[in-house]
């Protein structure tokens, strides 16, 4: 059983995303902002950048590292006080059902003691015949005002509430067992590859605005390596001196372009399949509430 997204084996893809914007971040601080042009635009992509990659990092570490279970498989004696609770079930009721036997057995004593009272003159053949009507009623009136409050108090609290037979615990009506992590996850959506951990009712928020975080930073991270081309064409002689003068002259435009040009690619192929992602999520929720 997995309990969170840390835990080893990691998924191929929690590697490959994790360099990704690992690299992308890399590349930013160090080939897109120091060439976006004036100070004034610098200062203003790295207050847009820094904080959203500040986000997406701690929410990445936060929805990996948080168990989306069941609050029931975290108990394991919840199998056999379950077993115990039907166990003195099934024991009241059969002490109960053999209370009733002995008092329908005590009501019929007394009834052949009055129908052998013939010659009384207190005690009218009427009579006699409207008692034996009644004894069943009784014994049955008597059984419906002494219910079985316990086994009706355990029905109450046991609402909402099913037994998974792979995790052998009680989960909440709405959990569902992944196959992957091998327990029932509270509030399941889905198993994200990504993160290498279920998305379920604990994390969701979080792994939500993950998604538009990381979605505004591929945005702000390709538009600016956009602009850096623009600027490194349009100005190719002043951008050599800059790129001597900040990056050192063994590195040359043509890597610099290369490498700008790789990431900020990068940053757009990610963009389209994590915003749509977004979209279908912001679908799901409009149509839910």
């Amino acid at each position: 059983m997995r309990k969170h997204g840390w835990q080893l084996p990691y998924h191929p893809l929690q590697v490959v995303a994790i360099a990704v914007f690992a690299a992308l971040g890399f590349a930013f601080y160090v080939f897109f902002l120091p060439f976006v042009g004036s100070q004034t635009s610098q200062y203003v992509a790295m207050g847009l950048y820094t904080p959203l990659i500040t986000c997406v990092v701690t929410l990445y570490i936060w929805c990996a590292a948080t168990n989306p279970g069941d609050p029931g498989i975290c108990k394991p004696t919840r199998l056999h006080s379950r077993l115990d609770k039907e166990g003195r079930q099934s024991h009241s009721h059969s002490h109960m059902d053999s209370d009733h036997g002995l008092h329908a057995a005590d009501n019929s004593e007394k009834l052949s003691s009055m129908l052998e009272r013939k010659d009384s003159p207190s005690w009218p053949r009427c009579s006699q015949l409207l008692c034996l009507v009644c004894l069943p009623f009784s014994c049955l009136f008597k059984r419906c005002l002494h219910p079985d409050d316990q086994h009706s108090e355990e029905n109450m609290s046991e609402e909402g509430m099913f037994f998974c037979s792979l995790c052998e615990a009680e989960v909440l009506k709405n959990s569902k067992h992944c196959r992957v992590c091998d327990k029932c996850v509270d509030g399941f959506d889905h198993h994200c590859r990504w993160l290498n951990n279920c998305v379920g009712k604990r994390n969701y928020k979080g792994f939500f605005i993950l998604m538009s975080c990381a979605v505004l930073l591929l945005v702000v991270q390709w538009l600016s390596g956009t602009l850096v081309i623009i600027l490194c064409i349009v100005k190719r002689g002043e951008f050599s001196r800059q790129i001597d003068t900040k990056l050192g002259s063994s590195f040359s435009t043509v890597a610099f372009v290369i490498v700008v040009a790789t990431c900020t690619i990068l940053a757009m192929i990610a963009t389209v399949p994590l915003a749509q992602l977004l979209c279908f999520h912001i679908l799901l929720i409009k149509k839910v509430n």
